[in-house]
């Protein structure tokens, strides 16, 4: 169980995400669509950082993104939803490269997709934030 600090922690994460998924959304539906892409991609790593936290104490921080999903799947463990969060967050990390630091700009139908998959990691952080894991 996590302690008082570890969960003000995770709902910090939370709040990003939201923030993050926020302006994903708005920048979406300006037609601003590699920022929407790369607001998504950072909604899903701080969703992921705030259900790690509330439910381990903790979250690896660094560069190597790839274990980022089975940390993800490790935490969640039995739910229903682990599967769906992990391939939600690789998805997005997989773009990563692409939407920030490749030359090409980022298109709606690819945009749309990772403002879905940010959405629902969002979505599950809130409910497992809010009921304290």
């Amino acid at each position: 169980m996590a302690t008082a600090e570890q969960r003000n922690h995770a709902r910090n994460y939370l709040k990003k995400a939201e923030e993050y998924a926020a302006s994903a959304a708005a920048n979406l539906a300006a037609g601003r669509f590699t920022p929407a892409a790369a607001d998504s991609i950072h909604a899903g790593i701080c969703a992921k950082d705030a259900i790690v936290t509330v439910l381990t104490g903790s979250t690896r921080k660094g560069t190597d993104h790839a274990t980022a999903a089975k940390e993800l799947r490790r935490a969640l463990g039995a739910r229903s939803a682990a599967a769906t969060a992990e391939r939600a967050l690789r998805e997005l990390l997989a773009a990563k490269g692409d939407v920030e630091y490749g030359t090409n700009l980022i298109t709606g139908a690819k945009a749309e997709p990772l403002v879905r998959r940010a959405d629902s990691l969002v979505e599950l952080a809130t409910e497992i934030v809010r009921l304290g894991g």
